[in-house]
């Protein structure tokens, strides 16, 4: 891997200014083939008024030192995080340039090698020219060369839905690249004043929106770019990708998604905008508690709620909860794909109150199942329950849920009247150790 800042340069060939003859002459230096590479890509732009004033503002040996700092503190960190992605450290060039206007950030090649060019004077006008930003771009620009080195980086963009496609499918991949290469899952750098919190909240409405655009041969051009926004929210694309991109991972190695072609990759978008993912987005709904997953790591502060149901356990198990009952109910996720199967706690003032385990599109993509729901001993016969259920009722629902579906043991005497009474019917029964199962439904009304 070379490293190439030209931040000196810069700041003694531009001292009096920006001249495109000096430009030329110091494009080549770095590479014969950069001058027309930069100029053919920013032919469509006006010179004077959409990029001179770009360059002029970066030409400030401040901004051009600040920017030259940082990028040097992220390339002397950069080698220990590349073997997350590559097996081998990966021969390409990155090179802190002084563009025009190509882009803060451009994944390409140069005298046949691969490169990530670094616009400075769009870095400075973005204010990506900080560590943090200076690192998401590098790592984002180096995703996307691994994807070109291990699979499918350009699909032909003849039809807009194909340029849709291909355009969430490589900045998603890229964007998992720089999750694995920075450690954090969650990293946008697109993330200030609730970016990320917006996205999540709005995500099943952002995936139908892209997929209704794509349908109508709509461009799709809101959702990428800073000079761009979707419901006044910049690079919203980003976020979509990526989330489409880990949905393909639960069936399918990154090395599999990079190669694949855009007719799965269509089905599989179409897939993934019909999958609805609720429990990220039900935090806000329940103002009175606080809401979160329960893992094995935080299972002991909702341990309680499984002892003191112990009425349930003896008609189900035939004993009181244990420990491993506890387990079993956490690890039972592990039977179906990522992100699909939730268990959230329910707690107020430090009290865990409720337990709710869910699945996601199960059995069918348009229903949530109700694998177990149990209220605390203590706080039984307060409308508890019946409260929760019904926020997740009418959030499920209005997320495009059409059906949400369950199984009661028929001598549960007090979880049978439960569910009828919010509405849930029976529609099938199945014999089940001694004791008839019933199968339960709420439809959404049309």
């Amino acid at each position: 891997m070379k490293i190439i800042n030209t931040c000196d340069k810069i700041k003694s060939v531009f001292a009096n200014g920006f001249d495109i003859e000096l430009w030329r002459k110091y494009a080549r230096e770095i590479s014969h083939e950069l001058p027309s590479k930069c100029e053919n890509d920013a032919k469509s732009y006006d010179f004077n008024n959409d990029i001179l004033p770009v360059l002029e503002n970066a030409l400030s040996n401040e901004k051009i030192d600040f920017v030259s700092r940082n990028f040097k503190t992220v390339i002397d960190t950069l080698n220990d995080n590349m073997s997350k992605l590559f097996d081998n450290e990966p021969d390409i060039n990155i090179v802190l340039y002084l563009g025009l206007c190509n882009g803060a950030g451009w994944a390409t090649t140069l005298d046949g090698k691969n490169t990530v060019l670094l616009g400075i004077e769009k870095i400075i006008e973005l204010s990506w020219g900080d560590e943090t930003n200076m690192r998401a771009l590098i790592l984002h620009e180096i995703g996307h060369l691994w994807h070109k080195l291990n699979g499918n980086l350009h699909i032909p963009e003849y039809t807009k839905r194909r340029k849709g496609i291909a355009q969430l499918y490589c900045e998603g991949i890229a964007m998992v690249c720089e999750h694995i290469l920075c450690g954090d899952d969650e990293f946008y750098y697109q993330d200030k004043d609730g970016w990320l919190n917006w996205c999540y909240k709005n995500e099943n409405e952002i995936k139908r929106e892209y997929l209704r655009r794509l349908d109508k041969k709509i461009s799709v051009q809101d959702f990428f770019g800073d000079w761009c926004s979707y419901n006044g929210h910049s690079d919203v694309g980003y976020f979509l990708g990526c989330r489409f991109v880990e949905h393909l991972m639960k069936t399918h190695s990154l090395k599999e998604i990079a190669n694949m072609k855009y007719r799965t990759l269509n089905k599989e978008y179409m897939n993934f905008a019909e999958h609805i993912f609720l429990c990220n987005n039900l935090h806000n709904s329940f103002p009175e508690f606080i809401l979160e997953h329960v893992t094995l790591e935080n299972l002991n502060k909702y341990e309680n709620i499984f002892y003191s149901n112990e009425d349930y356990y003896m008609i189900t198990d035939g004993h009181p909860a244990t420990k491993q009952d506890c387990v079993d109910t956490i690890e039972y996720a592990k039977n179906y794909p990522s992100g699909m199967c939730y268990c959230l706690g329910f707690s107020k003032e430090q009290h865990p109150i409720a337990f709710l385990s869910l699945l996601e599109g199960y059995p069918e993509s348009a229903t949530l199942h109700v694998g177990l729901f149990l209220i605390d001993k203590r706080f039984q016969k307060k409308s508890i329950g019946t409260r929760i259920m019904n926020t997740v009722i009418d959030n499920a629902f209005s997320s495009g849920y059409t059906s949400i579906k369950l199984s009661v043991q028929d001598n549960n005497v007090s979880g049978c009247p439960f569910w009828k009474k919010l509405g849930f019917k029976a529609v099938k029964n199945t014999k089940c150790n001694g004791f008839n199962n019933i199968s339960m439904e709420l439809k959404r009304e049309t």
